[in-house]
């Protein structure tokens, strides 16, 4: 008897409905097969012999519950990224965002910009990389740049700045003799990119943005792109909204091209570069 075969349709809803419940992650109907072989995979290491067990483990309020999500997740998600990923949008935040953004901040030398969904760390560190290269007195500016992400794992990876060849792939080698240290055929980010980015943990569909002690607010530009392809339509538009509250304002929301078609975004202003679409909050 396959695994699938001992899971039962009832049993398979119950998981999704708690895995978007806690996650907003939508699991789509070809994936289910991959979703069944990954709960055995957790309940195989746990040595758990029935599914319902396992659910009943993560549909807990209990500390082991929180651990299993956490390495649940680490499977669930998806890590694949790597250093400027889609030249073009790179390309715009280079020639007119980044600029634009710089420019504004002159007198304050106060930037703040987010990577929503970071995972192992490639996007911050490249957007760090645009920022040294475009601001000389870079010690002069406060900056920040703040990667979050739901998975742990990638953002254990994502602090310790150690890369293989596959995430320097659109780099040149320029690019790379200056930013990267080659050991052991791992690339080594050099340090002071390092320091440039701060990672946190987030949860972008249950946790709150705004408060007291948090870091995400008032920012300038945020990145979230093939982040919402895993969400419902109602969750994209709850986590937009957050977005929208901890941006300053004319504050910068990039996504991947196509992933707020037909959201309702009359708060942002749209605007169109041959790059890419972008949000400015009103």
């Amino acid at each position: 008897m396959s695994e699938a075969e001992t899971l039962s349709v009832e049993l398979t809803e119950a998981f999704i409905r708690l895995i978007t419940k806690h996650t907003g992650l939508k699991i789509r109907e070809r994936e289910r097969e991959s979703l069944i072989q990954k709960i055995f995979s957790r309940m195989k290491a746990l040595k758990i012999l029935y599914p319902e067990i396992y659910y009943k483990v993560l549909a807990s309020s209990s500390i082991y519950s929180y651990v299993e999500w956490q390495k649940f997740i680490a499977i669930l998600t998806n890590t694949e990224s790597y250093f400027f990923r889609d030249k073009e949008q790179f390309n715009l935040l280079r020639n007119h965002i980044i600029p634009e953004i710089i420019k504004r901040k002159y007198y304050s030398k106060n930037i703040r910009i987010c990577s929503a969904g970071c995972s192992t760390g490639e996007e911050p560190y490249s957007l760090a990389i645009v920022l040294k290269e475009l601001i000389p007195n870079l010690e002069e500016w406060n900056l920040m740049i703040l990667g979050l992400d739901i998975n742990k794992e990638a953002l254990k990876k994502a602090k310790q700045g150690i890369y293989t060849a596959w995430s320097l792939r659109s780099l040149d080698r320029k690019t790379i003799q200056q930013y990267f240290l080659k050991f052991n055929n791992k690339y080594y980010l050099d340090e002071q990119i390092k320091q440039m980015v701060k990672f946190q943990y987030t949860n972008l569909v249950t946790d709150l943005f705004i408060h007291p002690y948090s870091d995400f607010q008032d920012i300038d530009l945020i990145l979230c792109r093939n982040v919402f392809i895993y969400f419902e339509p109602t969750v994209i538009a709850k986590i937009v909204d957050k977005f929208y509250d901890t941006l300053q304002p004319l504050g910068y929301l990039i996504t991947g091209h196509t992933e707020l078609c037909g959201q309702k975004l009359s708060k942002f202003q749209t605007k169109l570069f041959p790059e890419s679409l972008v949000y400015i909050k009103k």
